[in-house]
């Protein structure tokens, strides 16, 4: 029965050390990035885009990756172009600031916040936003001041 016991703990122990630990972080509000010219790197993303929701005009897009160490800013690009549908829609483009992939062992889950202003701007009452590498949809409805 001790033996047993034992065997147990150091299974546990074993296991325990093993486990994987989630690194929860987040990147403070910037606003979205509108360029001329949309230079999109054609490339897999070391990111999966999770969630993506709007609070108060501020997009927050949930993304997660392994590598805890070298964790790059990350930019959300508009090319300030918006197809003629109805109602419009706008592509937006998530890319890290630097080309350094992030290393380590850890899952981190981050949250980015994107003030959504220069969409705003464009005085409609709903904008369609598609998020390359996201397949859902997100409707926008701007807040009036």
């Amino acid at each position: 029965m001790r033996r047993i016991f034992y065997l147990n703990l150091i299974l546990l122990i074993f296991v325990s050390c093993k486990a994987q630990k989630i690194v929860e972080m987040e990147q403070n509000s910037t606003e979205v990035i509108k360029s001329n010219t949309m230079e999109i790197a054609d490339y897999k993303p070391f990111y999966k885009i999770e969630n993506v929701w709007i609070e108060n005009d501020i997009l927050k897009i949930k993304i997660s990756f392994m590598g805890n160490k070298n964790i790059p800013k990350f930019a959300l690009i508009w090319n300030g172009a918006l197809m003629k549908s109805l109602p419009p829609k706008a592509v937006l483009v998530l890319q890290p600031n630097s080309n350094t992939i992030p290393t380590g062992k850890r899952q981190v889950n981050m949250t980015l916040s994107f003030d959504l202003k220069p969409l705003k701007e464009t005085n409609y009452n709903e904008i369609v936003l598609l998020i390359k590498n996201y397949n859902n949809q997100l409707h926008y409805n701007p807040i009036k001041n």
